[in-house]
């Protein structure tokens, strides 16, 4: 091999490990229950360890901690929670220090590793809902993905049927496929 396919190959490695910036806690999956269950008997569970994600909803910094109510979302392989689809209930994630609100806004998605703590009674609307308490030992806010608009999406000669790129539909038109990390409105 020359010199030239080393330096080829020693580029291509240290692109792949700088696109590997998720920690690994995140991405390694715990067996712990879910959130629903969680919810049904809360005192069953203390002290157990989870890895739970979805959506910030608010974030109350006290003297010591923050706490962020997460609506729950089933995860993907990598510990990205899903954007869609329904939701598993709600938790609280406890952790230490300051978090700032701007950038842990409402909408953003969150994963965090940690263990149990007795539950919460707090109220959504009028009714009393039991939120399971994370001790956070790790917390990953995603980036968002940008909004994509399904409908101006350019078909290139290779995806139509006899390198036509305009068959059947037109330069322009709805394509189910996305490119990696775009998703509907």
């Amino acid at each position: 091999m020359s010199w030239v396919h080393s330096c080829l190959w020693a580029a291509a490695v240290a692109t792949l490990t700088a696109c590997a910036t998720t920690p690994e806690v995140i991405r390694t999956p715990v067996r712990g229950p879910p959130v629903s269950a969680v919810v049904q008997n809360p005192d069953a569970f203390v002290g157990k360890r989870v890895r739970w994600g979805g959506t910030i909803v608010t974030v109350e910094n006290r003297r010591t901690e923050t706490w962020l109510e997460i609506v729950a979302r089933p995860l993907q392989r990598g510990g990205r929670p899903t954007s869609t689809g329904a939701t598993t209930g709600r938790f609280f994630g406890r952790v230490a220090g300051f978090l700032e609100p701007e950038t842990y806004q409402r909408g953003r998605e969150v994963t965090v590793v940690g263990t149990l703590s007795q539950s919460i009674t707090r109220t959504i609307g009028e009714f009393p809902y039991p939120f399971p308490v994370v001790n956070v030992e790790t917390a990953y806010l995603w980036e968002q993905l940008p909004d994509y608009d399904p409908y101006y999406y350019r078909r290139y000669y290779w995806d139509a049927p006899y390198y036509y790129p305009w068959w059947p539909y037109g330069p322009f038109h709805h394509y189910p496929y996305l490119p990696y990390g775009y998703r509907y409105h």
